[in-house]
């Protein structure tokens, strides 16, 4: 069975583990079971896109340790037993397998299944070198049970596939790719298709390793309903999100979607300032505010939509109590797209975190200031919400981590940040990771190489900006903001090529995403299977 489209949860690999165990502890749900499921929907899926598999040339069934073995094999029964063209390779002696994968091991044993024990990669090659292809290959050589880098003939073996395999099927997630971090353990299959059991993992859907996946399927083996909520990390779908986004009232006024400021830019960098005041515009926020330091605010007049407003930033903080009477008027605050660092920036961040009385976005320079000078305590104490956008360099200064400890553990990352700032957090990537002080994580999966590009960030920080001020929760608002701003890009690229996007291209097309969003919304009608592109 295929899982359906309503909220699907992530797992780490440890959490997936606890999953079977419970399900055999309290419900006698035990691996025989699990693996039979896995297999029969995964040799379902398996036909239904490559219709013709195991017609005129084999099929080949590539299984090395674990219960990944052990999936493979059932698969290759299922392949059978359909009258369908089988060859498995086991990476290990027979002897070696235990429970569940040696039960199903044996089973093909007695089925007088063709099946070789490749003891060195140099096996493999010589059947490459004779066998006629093109060939599809099953890939359950090791799956997350990966432990280390991969190593001697099932590095090989690995590598051989990648070069001889024109298109490979991948149970639970390509051998080589962690399932917790996305990271390739020294080598990774190339697969077309995964399959993920259960759950899909992190690893799915983090860089290097989502690159490795093809199209991933999720599949429901049986496993008890309740499972479905009883985590902390969910994709971020376009239904859930449609359902955060506040009606509009017809008969309303501008002041009823909220009076945003943003503050930023400096002598020469006006453009940031500019792109999230027109995003904030854009993104439905009745009334935009923008400023900047006195010497930059002539450019970025000129830069501005001529419905936003502008306001100069003082030059010396005598004037800062004034300026703080003012900002009571706004429904929300983003600080930092631009802003620079002149010494009076730090001074006036530290007095807008302290006594603004209202939801704070802070981006780009707010964020190294606030690296900078440690000023992570004043988040922390702060009554209303604040949101941070770090993309991973920003984060390393934040934690005070090297950026590859950011990459490798993105979801340790958002955590250490939750933890010292208190605040909603966006880790901005291919795959932006959002989490709150409740600890629920949601993964935005949306890869688009045309959103890297300057100004895409700023961008991000006024459509977030712009939802807040609407008078949706922190929260919620980052995870609208984020989903609205990949549809926004993925429209843009559809209409100007990826590589040709700039970010007044997602800017554009913000409107037809949210066009997207309610026909999502208001479809009835759910497709049954999870494609998660």
């Amino acid at each position: 069975m295929i899982q359906p489209l309503s909220q699907l949860r992530i797992c780490s690999n440890q959490e997936m583990r606890k999953l079977d165990s419970i399900a055999e502890s309290e419900m006698g749900i035990g691996p025989v079971i699990l693996m039979e499921n896995a297999g029969r929907a995964a040799t379902e899926i398996l036909l239904k896109e490559f219709p013709e598999a195991g017609i005129d040339r084999d099929i080949l069934v590539f299984a090395g340790k674990g219960n990944n073995a052990g999936d493979a094999f059932v698969v290759a029964r299922h392949l059978l037993c359909l009258g369908r063209r089988v060859r498995v390779f086991h990476l290990v002696r027979g002897t070696d397998y235990k429970g569940a994968t040696l039960e199903n091991f044996t089973i093909l044993q007695k089925m007088k299944t063709r099946m070789i024990h490749l003891e060195q990669a140099q096996d493999l090659e010589a059947f490459f070198d004779q066998a006629r292809g093109p060939h599809l290959a099953v890939d359950g050589i090791i799956g997350t049970g990966l432990k280390g880098n991969l190593e001697g003939h099932f590095y090989e073996v690995v590598e051989l596939i990648n070069q001889h395999v024109e298109s490979t099927v991948s149970l639970d997630i390509p051998t080589g790719v962690s399932g917790d971090s996305g990271q390739v353990m020294g080598t990774a299959i190339q697969a077309a298709l995964t399959i993920s059991f259960g759950f899909p993992r992190l690893g799915h859907f983090l860089p290097p390793g989502a690159t490795f996946r093809g199209k991933l399927v999720n599949v429901d083996i049986s496993l008890p309903a309740r499972f479905n909520h009883e985590g902390n990390k969910y994709l971020l779908r376009a239904k859930t999100v449609a359902g955060k986004i506040i009606r509009r009232d017809r008969y309303a006024h501008k002041n009823t979607f909220g009076h945003v400021f943003l503050m930023g830019g400096s002598v020469g960098r006006t453009g940031a300032i500019a792109m999230a005041t027109q995003a904030a515009l854009r993104t439905g926020v009745g009334l935009a505010t923008a400023a900047t330091w006195t010497d930059a605010l002539g450019l970025l007049t000129q830069q501005l939509p001529v419905e936003a407003m502008t306001f100069p930033i003082p030059d010396h903080e005598s004037n800062y109590s004034k300026y703080l009477e003012h900002l009571k008027t706004f429904s929300a605050v983003v600080v930092g797209p631009g802003m620079g660092f002149k010494p009076e920036a730090r001074k006036l961040l530290e007095v807008l975190v302290q006594n603004y009385s209202g939801p704070m976005i802070l981006d780009a320079d707010a964020l190294n200031i606030i690296s900078e000078f440690g000023l992570h305590d004043l988040l922390k104490h702060r009554k209303q919400p604040t949101i941070l956008t770090p993309h991973p360099g920003e984060m390393s200064r934040l934690l005070k981590w090297k950026k590859e400890e950011v990459t490798h553990d993105p979801v340790g990352a958002v955590q250490k940040c939750v933890e010292l700032t208190h605040s909603v957090v966006i880790l901005k990537g291919a795959a932006t990771l959002l989490s709150s002080p409740d600890e629920v994580f949601y993964v935005n999966h949306f890869p688009n190489a045309g959103m890297a590009t300057a100004g895409s960030g700023d961008v991000l920080a006024g459509m977030v900006g712009a939802l807040v001020a609407q008078g949706i929760s922190a929260f919620d608002a980052a995870q609208v903001g984020v989903y609205l701003h990949s549809l926004a890009g993925f429209r843009a690229s559809q209409s100007v090529s990826q590589r040709g996007m700039i970010a007044t291209d997602i800017i554009a097309h913000i409107p037809d995403a949210y066009e997207e969003l309610k026909k999502k919304y208001e479809d009835e009608e759910e497709p049954r299977m999870a494609k998660l592109l």
